[in-house]
């Protein structure tokens, strides 16, 4: 349903145009009626017509001002303008300001029942191509941002597969106005935004220029291309990113050995990976996983406390992040071969006490 809103300063022409509204068999319901341009503008918000019908020549502010002023708010307002008048610089500065239809009076019934039909079918259209745009804005939105992350995490045949399912979405469902070039360079500009975002910046030449002009295939080529050298920067970065990740994580747990409960999640939270990540790439660094790790940094403070303290077994159990005595002893013993307590005496004996 669309709604429309008459503007004439005659009563009688508000009375035939709505009895021709009423008659069309159109999906039109009324929204307004003013005399002249100020009071239309002072309904228009409330009122939100998608047709407007106006005269030309009315009081206090004419028709084309009207429409001028509506223009800067409500660029894609469907407008109708009645002249008594067969004047052709009142017909051009309709035109510029976009006024779809021009009707002389008396109002022949028939041309206005064709314009009211232009209208509705203009209006379709438009809901139609935007309706297609937001999906197409929707479905980009989504592959760039699964496109992002397979690149982000250097998964090459995912990322090419990907861009893939890109472009055939372009193909079929592109807006007409955006060439295969120019799309080419947004979407590189895009995945470089997305890989800032995520803390790489990447040096790449992108210019706008450097996209082969009309020719989808060979377009297609140089973006795999520059998706393949992205990666190539990203696995490099990724290296050297994650050996400092790794020594932070290192450096995190020999801080923090004595909290119990410290897990691989506190741990990758604290240098913003995920756990999935750092688990992986921690092994790979230090060759041993999370947990036999903080195992071996707990054995190694407890052995220099029963050396150099006066801390009893047990409270040094406590002081590595173990509540429980027996476990540690045996962990102790697995690790230096000595109960904690034999651990300690052969520490005296050796220091003559």
């Amino acid at each position: 349903m669309y709604r429309i809103m008459l503007i004439d300063d005659e009563y009688a022409i508000h009375l035939s145009l709505r009895k021709l509204v009423e008659r069309s068999g159109l999906r039109i319901e009324f929204a307004g009626e003013a005399e002249d341009g100020v009071e239309a503008l002072e309904l228009l918000e409330d009122s939100r017509p998608d047709i407007i019908v106006t005269d030309i020549c009315m009081p206090e502010m004419d028709g084309l001002e009207f429409i001028r002023r509506v223009r800067e708010s409500h660029p894609q307002m469907f407008f109708i303008i009645l002249s008594g008048h067969d004047n052709f610089e009142f017909a051009r500065q309709a035109l510029r300001y976009g006024v779809s239809d021009f009707l002389l009076k008396p109002i022949d019934p028939a041309q206005f029942q064709t314009t009211l039909e232009r209208a509705c079918r203009e209006l379709d259209e438009r809901k139609a191509r935007f309706s297609r745009q937001t999906e197409w804005t929707l479905a980009q939105q989504r592959h760039k941002a699964r496109l992002a992350d397979l690149l982000y995490s250097a998964d090459e045949q995912g990322a090419l597969e990907q861009f893939r399912e890109i472009m055939a979405l372009f193909e079929t469902s592109g807006p007409e106005e955006v060439s295969v070039s120019r799309y080419a360079h947004m979407l590189m500009q895009d995945l470089l935004t997305a890989m800032k975002e995520r803390g790489l910046l990447l040096a790449m030449e992108i210019g706008e220029d450097q996209w082969p002009q009309d020719d989808p295939i060979a377009c297609s080529r140089q973006i795999q291309d520059k998706i393949k050298e992205m990666l190539a920067l990203i696995k490099g970065s990724r290296n050297l990113g994650s050996r400092h990740n790794i020594q932070k994580a290192k450096r995190y747990i020999e801080e923090n050995y004595a909290m119990e409960d410290l897990s691989l999640q506190e741990v990758a939270d604290s240098v913003g990976m995920s756990v999935t990540y750092l688990s992986r790439t921690f092994k790979s660094e230090t060759n041993m996983n999370f947990v036999k790790y903080l195992v071996q940094v707990r054995m190694e403070k407890a052995r220099e406390l029963l050396a150099e303290s006066e801390l009893s077994a047990q409270e040094t159990a406590y002081r590595v992040g173990f509540s429980d005595y027996v476990h540690f002893s045996k962990t102790f013993k697995k690790f230096h071969g000595l109960t904690p307590s034999a651990y300690r005496k052969q520490c005296k004996a050796m220091n003559g006490e």
